[in-house]
C-alpha cells in the first residue's frame, strides 16, 4: 500500500489523461464496470504503481508482450521483405534504421509520417502499402505483423508513466444536408462549424479557429464535403484529426480506418484549407448520433514549419494521363473546370486533366491527387460522389453502374500506382 500513496482517491476519479488509454477503456475494458468495488480498488493499486505482475525489467505484462511479438513475429518479416529499402538506404525511407533490435523497434514506432497507427492498427500504412517497389506481404505476414502492433497497442494503453493529453471537441450533434447547395436561403444545407479555440496545448489558444464540414446521411454512415480547417486570428497547427461517433447506448465508435492519421496542418491567420481532399464517408457514424474530434496536436501557427508538413503531390503523372485523366475531363470537366460551376471548380480544379504537356496535367494531377483516400481508396471522394450507388447529392451521378465502373476501373490504375508510390 505504501507504494501507491501518490494516488489519491481524487487522482483514481479525474478524467483519462491519454486518448489511446481512454479509448482503450472503452472498447476493451468496458465489462470492468461490472467489477465489484473491492476488485476495483485491485485495478486502481495496478495503475498506481504499474509494477504489479511485471518483472525485473520493469516492464508491464502488456509491454513484455510486444517486445516478445516484435522479436519473434514481426522484425524477422520486416528483415526477409522490407529492411533492403528501409534501412537508411533509401533518403525520407528509412523506418527500419537502428543498431539493435530495440533501436528499429524505437525507430519504426516514432516514424514520420506514421507507418504505425495504434489508434487503428489495421490501417498501419506498414500493412496497407501493397505491392510497390518492394513485394506485397503475404496474409501470414501481414497477420504477424497486425498481431505485434495490436500487442504494442495494448502496452502502450498499460503504460502509466507515458500519459498523453487528451485533446476532444465537446459532443456536437451533425446538421444534415438534406437538399440545395451548403449555406442556401432555405436552410437544408447547413454548415457545421466545430469549434477548436478551446483545445490548445498547454493552454495555447487558437482563438476562432474550427473545422467545419457539411454532412449528408448515407444508408450506412455519413458523407462528409467542404471539410476544412479555418485557422483563426492566431493560425492553427493540428495533428491527426480522429473522427469518434457517440452511440447513446453503446461505447464509443471511431473511424475504423483512422484516415487522418498522418495529417498535420500549418495554417497562417485567418486562412482556410481542406482537409486531406475535403471529402470523407464514415461508415457506421450514424447521422443521428453525436461525434466528437480527437487531435493529437493542436496550437497556433508554428512559424519554424513551412507550409504544409505532408507530402500530397502527383508522382506517377504518366498514369494519371493515359488513365485517369481522360475520364476526369469526360464525366467531371464540365463542373470542375471552366466558369460554369464555380464551386465545384473551387473545391477540385481540373482544368487540363487532358492536357498534352506535363506542366499544366500536373497541375490537375496534384489537384485530384489529394482526393486520394490512401488507406481504403475505394472511399476516394472522386468515386464517392458520382458513384449511382451512393445517397450522396452529387449534381453528378453517372447514368449506370456499368457506366461508372468503367470510369473507376480506368482511374484506379493511376491511384493504385500513386499508392504504391514512394
Amino acid at each position: 500500500m505504501l507504494g501507491c500513496l501518490p494516488c489519491s482517491k481524487k487522482n483514481l476519479g479525474a478524467p483519462l489523461q491519454s486518448r489511446k488509454g481512454m479509448l482503450e477503456t472503452l472498447f476493451r475494458y468496458r465489462n470492468m464496470v461490472r467489477l465489484s468495488v473491492g476488485a476495483m480498488w485491485m485495478v486502481a493499486l495496478v495503475g498506481c504503481t504499474g509494477l504489479i505482475d511485471s518483472g525485473k525489467d520493469g516492464l508491464t505484462p502488456q509491454q513484455r508482450n510486444a517486445r516478445a511479438k516484435w522479436q519473434q513475429e514481426a522484425l524477422p518479416v520486416l528483415r526477409a521483405s522490407c529492411v533492403t529499402c528501409h534501412n537508411g538506404s533509401r533518403a525520407g525511407v528509412g523506418f527500419l534504421e537502428g543498431a539493435s533490435d530495440l533501436d528499429i523497434n524505437d525507430a519504426v514506432m516514432k516514424f514520420d509520417p506514421p507507418v504505425v497507427n495504434l489508434d487503428a492498427p489495421g490501417s498501419s500504412r506498414i500493412l496497407t502499402k501493397g505491392l510497390h517497389d518492394g513485394p506485397a506481404l503475404t496474409a501470414a505476414e501481414t497477420s504477424s505483423l497486425l498481431e505485434w502492433i495490436q500487442a504494442e497497442k495494448d502496452a502502450q494503453a498499460s503504460d502509466p508513466t507515458n500519459p498523453v493529453q487528451v485533446l476532444a471537441t465537446p459532443p456536437f450533434s451533425l446538421q444534415v444536408c438534406t437538399s440545395g447547395l451548403p449555406d442556401n436561403a432555405l436552410g437544408t444545407c447547413p454548415t457545421n462549424h466545430v469549434a477548436l479555440s478551446t483545445l490548445g496545448d498547454a493552454g495555447a489558444l487558437v482563438p476562432g479557429a474550427e473545422i467545419a464540414f457539411t454532412a449528408q446521411a448515407l444508408s450506412t454512415g455519413v458523407y462528409l464535403t467542404n471539410l476544412k480547417l479555418v485557422a483563426g486570428t492566431a493560425g492553427t497547427y493540428l495533428e491527426h484529426p480522429l473522427f469518434v461517433s457517440k452511440p447513446p447506448d453503446a461505447p464509443p465508435y471511431p473511424d475504423q480506418i483512422d484516415r487522418f492519421n498522418a495529417v498535420k496542418m500549418n495554417l497562417m491567420a485567418n486562412t482556410t484549407d481542406q482537409i486531406s481532399g475535403g471529402t470523407a464517408a464514415f461508415d457506421q457514424f450514424l447521422v443521428t448520433n453525436m461525434v466528437e474530434i480527437h487531435f493529437k496536436t493542436v496550437k497556433a501557427f508554428d512559424p519554424g514549419t513551412i507550409g504544409p508538413v505532408m507530402q500530397t503531390g502527383c508522382r506517377v503523372l504518366a498514369s494519371f494521363k493515359t488513365n485517369a485523366g481522360p475520364q476526369m475531363q469526360a464525366a467531371c470537366a464540365s463542373c470542375h473546370a471552366g466558369t460554369a460551376s464555380p464551386g465545384a471548380k473551387s473545391a477540385m480544379d481540373i482544368t487540363g486533366a487532358a492536357a498534352a504537356d506535363d506542366a499544366t496535367a500536373l497541375l490537375a494531377c496534384n489537384q485530384v491527387r489529394t482526393r486520394i483516400n490512401l488507406t481504403t481508396t475505394d472511399q476516394s471522394g472522386f468515386y464517392l460522389a458520382p458513384n449511382p450507388g451512393n445517397g450522396t447529392m452529387h449534381p453528378f451521378k453517372f447514368a449506370t453502374a456499368a457506366l461508372f465502373t468503367t470510369f473507376k476501373n480506368s482511374v484506379d490504375i493511376w491511384v493504385q500506382a500513386e499508392k504504391k508510390a514512394p
